[in-house]
């Protein structure tokens, strides 16, 4: 029976008298017959929402509600105790200006040229040369990450039974059990019985020969140490980063992928891939700083996008002459369908603090639990202003980035501490934008069909994300935390630096005394001085009347009984 017959079979049985059989077989038979161009569609979403998923938690790092990591004594650093401190690129109210005037000049001279050139051959050769080259890094860090991703699948630090946690111990090349207390003072931890290979799950009871088990072990070693790469030009470079094994073998694949693109053919995949690799890095690099200069930002480009693409041919003139990999492309039935990066790029900014605005809200939150049962730790809060007792203490950060191996081994564990933790955490103005995204991609879709004319994406997307994110915002009565939240480094107060600062004073106040307490003693060693000057004046005085009257005695010698003295000191 072929495809058509069965179908015609299958509606059938919706033929009857009940309306929502009716209305069932309907329309189920329209999506049947546009499957494709629904599978195309849900493509392009997926598509769309893979690089910002990704590349918003790739950004996450240590919120400024968390404790900073503290510093060597020494002031310096051991090769293993590198911190590298990613760079990111900070907007500011001007951007909401410039961005939509530099993106109108820099299209309206891509229009003229194309214009100009008559056949855009030429300009697609040397663009796609320039992004090639930017692409080796973008599509090297994605896949080099992916595979810092795929180990920890394999070669997790810690798994979880339903009974028990498991801690895998590269130097003892052994699994452990045990937990960490509260106080963060490691317990003992015993060797598991039985489990001698650094696999996890079912695959650690299996008993490997010691050669192979051996190798695995070092194997794992290979793939999750890192090497130290320095790089210093006098006076001009100075670079220090951690480099693992996987980064270098994604730079080699970035490569690869950058030379079949320009050799073998731009085939939508590939074309998709450097896409990918270009807004995955952009979103580490790029923060809009503040809530609300994101959205001064996105409404300046709102008014550009929809000018560019209902106002001028500029937009669509551009897109379709381009074969650049400025977009993601997606393959159709009859015509496929296209996406320019700044469509994900752009709401995915906004996406991506609100998932760094989540982080800050989970630190917040264990911020002022710990300060009530735990103040006491530092002494007396006396000495500090009350609006500083909820603030000045910061839990600990921990790593919420590169374990997502570690989460889906240990997520039967609930008491036992574990490497995943600090990746676990509410995220609720994330998923709020997902869900604004989501549906304003729909909303363009269905407005493209309706109306069968290319639509700027962003007259959705831009509503759809912001109102989600502020909406949410107010409902949970946390708006006026959020228009305050920033990333410009002025949110960092920490308890360290009150606590130096109160000890600086401290000192000071000690010196004080002790200064005056010398001053004291100097000035009684100055009396006691003028005292004994006094006597010998005196004894000279008494010694000359004596000789002058002639009853001076050479055995007799002037002297000042002990409590004369006594009291001349006092």
């Amino acid at each position: 029976m072929d495809t058509s017959a069965a179908m015609e079979k299958f509606l059938s049985f919706f033929q009857g008298d009940s309306p929502a059989l009716h209305f069932i077989g309907k329309y189920g038979y329209k999506i049947y017959e546009r499957r494709e161009l629904i599978q195309m569609e849900t493509h392009l979403i997926l598509s769309a929402l893979f690089p910002i998923y990704i590349g918003s938690h790739a950004s996450l790092r240590r919120p400024p509600s968390a404790e900073a990591p503290k510093k060597s004594k020494n002031g310096d650093e051991e090769d293993d105790e590198i911190k590298v401190d990613p760079i990111v690129e900070g907007l500011t109210p001007s951007d909401a200006i410039m961005f939509p005037v530099l993106a109108g000049i820099t299209l309206a001279g891509l229009y003229f040229i194309i214009k100009w050139l008559k056949d855009p051959a030429l300009l697609n050769r040397i663009l796609t040369w320039y992004f090639s080259g930017l692409g080796i890094f973008g599509v090297g860090r994605l896949a080099g990450d992916g595979l810092n991703v795929l180990t920890t699948f394999v070669f997790p630090s810690a798994w979880s039974s339903r009974k028990e946690t498991y801690f895998i111990d590269q130097e003892l090349s052994k699994q452990l059990v045990g937990d960490i207390s509260k106080s963060g003072i490691q317990k003992y931890r015993k060797f598991a019985d039985g489990k001698t290979n650094p696999l996890a799950g079912p695959l650690s009871d299996i008993k490997f020969s010691k050669s192979t088990t051996q190798s695995l072990w070092n194997l794992r070693a290979l793939l999750k140490n890192t090497w130290i790469f320095r790089g210093y030009i006098h006076n001009a470079i100075n670079i220090k980063s951690r480099v693992r094994l996987n980064d270098a073998i994604g730079l080699v694949l970035g490569i690869i992928a950058i030379t079949l693109y320009n050799t073998v053919g731009k085939t939508w995949w590939l074309t998709n891939l450097l896409g990918f690799g270009f807004c995955y890095g952009t979103l580490q690099l790029m923060s809009p700083t503040t809530f609300w200069t994101g959205s001064l930002v996105l409404a300046g480009l709102f008014i550009y996008d929809i000018t560019m693409v209902f106002y001028t041919p500029l937009m669509v003139t551009v897109a379709t002459s381009l074969d650049v990999p400025i977009k993601l492309v997606f393959p159709g039935p009859k015509q496929g369908s296209m996406l320019g990066l700044g469509d994900v790029v752009l709401p995915g900014i906004m996406m991506a603090i609100a998932l760094r605005f989540d982080l800050y809200l989970q630190y917040l939150r264990k911020q002022q639990i710990r300060t009530a049962q735990d103040l006491h730790t530092f002494g007396s809060p006396g000495n500090l202003p009350k609006d500083l007792i909820k603030k000045v203490y910061k839990a600990p950060y921990e790593a919420a980035t590169g374990v997502w191996g570690e989460r889906f081994w240990t997520s039967y564990s609930s008491t036992t501490k574990t490497p995943a933790d600090g990746a676990r955490f509410p995220k609720t103005y994330f998923y709020a934008s997902v869900i604004g995204y989501i549906t304003s991609m729909v909303t363009t879709l269905v407005v493209l069909k309706i109306f069968n004319h290319a639509q700027p994406a962003l007259l959705y997307l831009v509503p759809g994300v912001l109102i989600s994110l502020w909406a949410t915002a107010l409902l949970r009565g946390e708006f006026k935390l959020m228009w305050e939240y920033t990333e410009d480094g002025s949110l960092e107060s920490d308890w360290a630096d009150v606590k130096a600062k109160r000890e600086a004073e401290e000192k000071a106040e000690k010196e004080k005394s002790k200064k005056g307490k010398g001053d004291l003693e100097g000035r009684m060693d100055g009396d006691k001085k003028e005292v004994e000057d006094e006597k010998k004046e005196l004894k000279e005085v008494v010694s000359g009347v004596q000789h002058i009257n002639g009853e001076a005695d050479d055995t007799d010698e002037f002297s000042v009984s002990e409590e004369d003295d006594e009291d001349d000191k006092s």
